[in-house]
């Protein structure tokens, strides 16, 4: 299976065929698209995926600790259980998405960063980082 970015570049290519469950963990992932991807268990722990498209896909109880998703586009995403304690969502767009029981301590975010509606980081123990100093 192939993961490619947003040009139709190859940047990953995996022996599986389905990225469900698929080990990610500290891969440059830059400008990755997984959109409407099941990504269901999948580990993305320290994992570059800055400017990555993530629109519609399913992240149900993925690790993302301390992975980079700065600008990221994480539009309608279900990450119902994901764990994201420590990652950086600085300019991310979470318009919509599922962050139902989602793990969220420590995470990091920008004042560009677009929270789903009604949704308050304080809530969670977010953390609030200048846009210059973004970096996980």
């Amino acid at each position: 299976m192939e993961i490619k970015n947003s040009h139709g570049e190859v940047i990953e290519t995996l022996e599986a065929e389905s990225l469900e469950g698929a080990d990610f963990y500290r891969k440059s992932l830059e400008g990755a698209n997984f959109e409407e991807a099941d990504l269901t268990r999948s580990r993305f722990y320290a994992a570059n995926l800055k400017g990555a498209n993530f629109t519609r896909a399913t992240l149900r109880r993925a690790d993302l600790q301390v992975a980079n998703l700065e600008n990221a586009n994480l539009k309608w995403v279900d990450l119902t259980y994901a764990n994201l304690l420590g990652t950086n969502l600085a300019g991310a767009d979470l318009t919509e998405a599922n962050l139902k029981w989602a793990v969220l301590k420590g995470t990091k975010y920008s004042k560009t960063t677009k929270f789903p509606k009604d949704f308050n980081p304080n809530k969670y123990e977010m953390r609030l980082i200048s846009e210059t100093n973004s970096a996980p």
